[in-house]
């Protein structure tokens, strides 16, 4: 199993590794115990964890993306059948390869022995039976840089006793589809097989080295010290495998659930090429003075997110062109536009960034403040009665703070507004796909704008565009929402969360909410692309009058382009 990282962490919050235990591996002769731990909780806590990190393996290393299990045999036995009853289970993964893209024919995509999707035995000396039998392709967040292998993973129940008639421990075996030490990836550790087995109150790590059949391979295994980067391993996976098992015990459960909307693999595939693609040129290149890590790594998720997300729904990139609403250092739309699709990213304010991106790239960026041409345009029964008609008459006083002792105020008309080239009234070709990554004021009237759309909400503001606090669909402690969201049920931003998706369904809106895999705890996404047409909701009219009206906002948003850019 994995390393957690390249570099050696000098953490003062880890465990220091204890000495290598003395005693014989439990397993046998080939085997090498290394370390030991007393537990309090029972097998099947161990076996409820272990089942749960063996399909995620990224949870033991940060070098670690996934793994894709390809075939998974489980056991049951009944007393008093000979035979135990065998479930089957193989997955499309077994017949295909990894389809990561690559941007160019030099890139290569390092692999060892996918073809290999045999389970693998191991020695043992206990008399051991199959509970589960795991085959499962592990993918490194860098397939350019770590090799993408085939692993069996085992879960055994064993007998303490040789002549004893019950199954008393379980053993769960990782065991790479490689042939020798050289092979493996940075990822492992560099011996044929590792066992973590529970067994009678205690928890304890063990190695099955490459040659195991040579004793003085054995013996060189307990020469080595904590210093040992193979030694360093065996304690991290015994430390994780106990936290997970406690926490089993406790009934601990995830909350959060990702990849309902995107499936998982194809989100991941397309990060691992766009990352390859973008991260250091723009890492290197970043003129913000915001953490460029942060920013490059969460909008290249966000793209890709988006990418499979409209692959779904679209036939092709010609089919629809997307519009970012307060788009900021332009970032995620610098990427988009790179990628082939059609779209505007929109800012109150330009940002030093635009200028770093090419020609092509500072073309699809606009500085210009948004609103919605329904605080402008005339009301529809107005309009109806007078065709003519083509603004609502209104005159809006917008203070200049010129730093004189005298106040000054411009006036705006919505016939003025409706002609000014600095102002969006966000109407756009129908076959338009709106984006809100954390876009602030514009989070709630995003789903009122009529286009489908992803918005991730962020900070928390009224139609006004006044700071607003809405009030949460559940009580404190009442548990999860229906995705099984970590999202707080008093806090602020679940309310807006609920708030936004509430907003869409009254519009018409089928909405789908997913948890973004991406570095920030705002990572809730709410997407709408299909109306229900079974019924007929209220107008965006009977909304704003429902929401407290949108007064202010175009005054608020007048004196967007004479304050500081945000940066989240």
């Amino acid at each position: 199993m994995p390393d957690n990282s390249r570099k050696r962490q000098n953490n003062k919050h880890q465990p220091e590794v204890p000495n290598i235990s003395n005693v014989p591996s439990f397993l046998g002769t080939h085997w090498v115990g290394l370390f030991q731990t007393d537990v309090t909780f029972k097998s099947e806590h161990f076996e409820a964890a272990l089942q749960n990190l063996i399909k995620q393996p990224n949870i033991n290393s940060t070098v670690i993306l996934r793994a894709d299990i390809l075939l998974e045999n489980k056991y049951t036995y009944t007393e008093g059948e000979e035979e135990p009853s065998l479930e089957k289970l193989t997955s499309e993964f077994a017949t295909t390869r990894p389809d990561i893209p690559t941007g160019n024919d030099d890139e290569v995509i390092l692999e060892k022995n996918l073809d290999d999707i045999e389970l693998k035995e191991v020695p043992l000396e206990p008399a051991s039976r199959p509970k589960v039998e795991i085959v499962r392709r592990i993918i490194p967040r860098n397939p350019f840089k770590d090799c993408i292998i085939n692993q069996t993973c085992l879960i055994l129940e064993l007998k303490d006793e040789p002549d004893s008639e019950t199954y008393d421990s379980t053993l769960v075996v990782y065991n790479p589809h490689i042939d020798n030490k050289d092979d493996c990836p940075f990822y492992l550790p560099g011996v044929q097989a590792v066992g973590i087995l529970y067994r009678k109150g205690t928890l304890s790590l063990h190695y099955l080295p490459f040659n195991h059949d040579d004793p003085s391979t054995i013996a060189a295994f307990k020469e080595l010290d904590s210093s040992n980067r193979d030694i360093r391993i065996a304690f991290r996976l015994l430390q994780t495998a106990k936290k997970h098992s406690a926490g089993s015990m406790a009934g601990y459960q995830k909350r959060v659930k990702h990849d309902l909307v995107v499936s998982k693999v194809s989100f991941q595939d397309r990060y691992i090429a766009l990352k390859k693609k973008y991260s250091k040129q723009l890492v290197d290149g970043w003129v913000e003075s915001t953490d460029p890590r942060k920013h490059v790594f969460e909008d290249i998720a966000i793209a890709a997110f988006l990418i499979e997300l409209w692959s779904n729904i679209y036939k092709d990139k010609n089919e629809f062109e997307f519009r970012d609403l307060g788009c900021g250092n332009g970032l995620l739309v610098h990427i988009l536009v790179s990628e082939g699709y059609r779209g505007i990213g929109i800012d109150a304010r330009a940002r030093k960034s635009w200028k770093t991106y090419p020609e092509e790239v500072q073309s699809h960026l606009k500085e210009q403040v948004i609103i919605p041409s329904v605080l402008l345009r005339p009301h529809p029964a107005v309009k109806n009665m007078a065709p003519h008609i083509t603004d609502n008459g209104r005159v809006f006083h917008v203070p200049i703070n010129n730093g004189g002792d005298v106040p000054v105020v411009a006036y705006y008309s919505s016939a003025s507004l409706l002609r000014a080239p600095n102002v969006n009234t966000a109407q756009f070709p129908k076959n338009t796909f709106i984006i809100g990554n954390h876009s602030d004021e514009l989070t709630c009237w995003i789903p009122l704008l009529g286009y489908p759309f992803l918005v991730i909400p962020c900070c928390s503001h009224a139609l006004s565009g006044a700071r607003v606090r809405y009030p949460s669909r559940r009580r404190p402690n009442q548990g999860h929402n229906q995705n099984g969201s970590a999202l707080g049920a008093s806090s602020t931003y679940a309310a807006l969360v609920d708030h936004v998706e509430d907003v869409a369904k009254q519009m018409g809106w089928k909405v789908e909410r997913e948890m973004l895999r991406i570095p920030s705890t705002r990572n809730a996404a709410i997407i709408g692309y299909e109306k229900d047409t079974r019924t007929r909701g209220p107008s965006v009219y009977d909304i704003l009058l429902q929401e407290g009206g949108a007064e202010g906002w175009v005054e608020n948003t007048m004196t967007l382009t004479k304050r500081p850019p945000r940066s989240h």
